[in-house]
């Protein structure tokens, strides 16, 4: 029996690089449609601010909000805020976030976490915004 095993063709082995190569582009394919169909579960929203309180009231919620906002962004959250400002550059038209959730429950419940909201810093409005043209890719 040594003898004939030795001279005998042998088939690669199950787990070549090839077949790993194989399974890496698969499971690459399935995780991209996996990311590809969540985001199309999500919803896009829209919370349009104003402030409701003096500034020196509203300053620290602000920086607040930034460090809220950049929490949920590095933890994978798409989600993007900043301010309006007018034809001059100066800021005061109020505040615009954009970010995905669900439906408009789980959107409202991401935004009273918002320390502006929170601390009733601002008036605000949350709408549900559903792109016609083109789209967003916050990452």
């Amino acid at each position: 029996c040594t003898a004939f095993s030795a001279t005998r063709r042998v088939s690669p082995p199950l787990r070549s690089p090839r077949i790993f190569q194989f399974r890496r582009r698969v499971m690459t394919k399935r995780r991209c449609a996996d990311e590809a169909a969540s985001e199309q579960e999500l919803q896009w929203f829209v919370k349009t601010e104003t402030f409701c309180q003096p500034y020196p009231v509203v300053k620290p919620h602000l920086e607040a909000h930034r460090v809220w906002v950049r929490k949920l962004r590095e933890e994978g959250y798409p989600i993007t805020s900043g301010y309006r400002v007018d034809a001059e550059g100066r800021p005061g038209g109020g505040g615009l976030m954009v970010f995905r959730a669900k439906d408009h429950v789980a959107a409202e419940k991401i935004i009273r976490q918002d320390p502006l909201v929170a601390n009733e810093c601002v008036d605000w409005q949350l709408n549900r915004w559903i792109a016609e043209v083109g789209g967003l890719d916050l990452r």
